[in-house]
């Protein structure tokens, strides 16, 4: 195959790729078809970047960030190293690697992503109010935000001076938007949990852990319960 033939059945590959990956949500397929424009270059940034992609959605975070490291190798043509930043620093929050995610985040200009990303490894390392003052800020900006609703109603009911009625009301407020979301059933009843209404407790923990089995998290929160109630 010469290296025209090559290059209009690379491109046509990848434009195959991205529409399983992007329409058609069949991350499997966009998997292997990416998996075969790899073994023909096996050094093209945006074929690594999708994979990465793929992978994220797969849940498999660990080949995900050996594609985006292999990505980041490379000179970054006809790709947005910013971007490929922010996904691989999001990889690193949901391998736990908050530490290294941090020190990522300290090399890129704030936007809204940067900042969530920045408040939640604040978090997840114990720097409750670091925080919460930016978690409060995206709430100044975006009331709306459900994820920061949720972190700041969080945050304010393990603080031993946070505002237990204003958690309160932003977990009642993110349950309210989406009453299916494991973690805001849990925040919810982790502040009535805090304000001693041990019922209501129970009832969204046990909601919570039905929702996300899983969770280390909520299971924890759960243990704190029972050995009061």
């Amino acid at each position: 195959m010469d290296e025209l033939d090559l290059h209009k059945k690379i491109t046509t590959l990848l434009d195959k790729a991205t529409h399983l990956l992007n329409h058609a949500k069949d991350y499997e397929q966009a998997k292997v078809t990416l998996h075969t424009l790899l073994s023909m270059d096996s050094e093209n940034p945006v074929v690594l970047y999708n994979l990465a992609i793929v992978y994220i959605h797969l849940q498999d975070y660990e080949k995900a960030y050996e594609y985006l490291q292999r990505c980041m190798g490379l000179p970054m043509t006809f790709i947005d190293i910013r971007q490929v930043r922010k996904v691989y620093i999001f990889v690193l929050l949901k391998m736990g690697n908050f530490n290294k995610a941090l020190n990522e985040l300290q090399g890129l200009n704030d936007d809204d992503d940067i900042v969530q990303m920045k408040a939640f490894a604040l978090e997840k390392t114990g720097n409750y109010r670091q925080a919460l003052e930016l978690y409060e800020g995206i709430l100044e900006q975006r009331p709306n935000n459900m994820n920061a609703c949720n972190a700041v109603a969080y945050i304010l009911s393990i603080l031993p001076d946070g505002n237990i009625n204003k958690a309160l009301e932003l977990a009642k407020k993110a349950v309210l938007h989406a009453p299916d979301n494991a973690a805001y059933n849990d925040t919810l009843g982790y502040v009535y949990y805090k304000k001693g209404q041990y019922d209501l407790a129970k009832k969204f923990l046990k909601k919570a852990l039905s929702l996300d089995p899983d969770s280390h998290e909520i299971r924890k929160h759960i243990e704190e319960l029972l050995n009061i109630s």
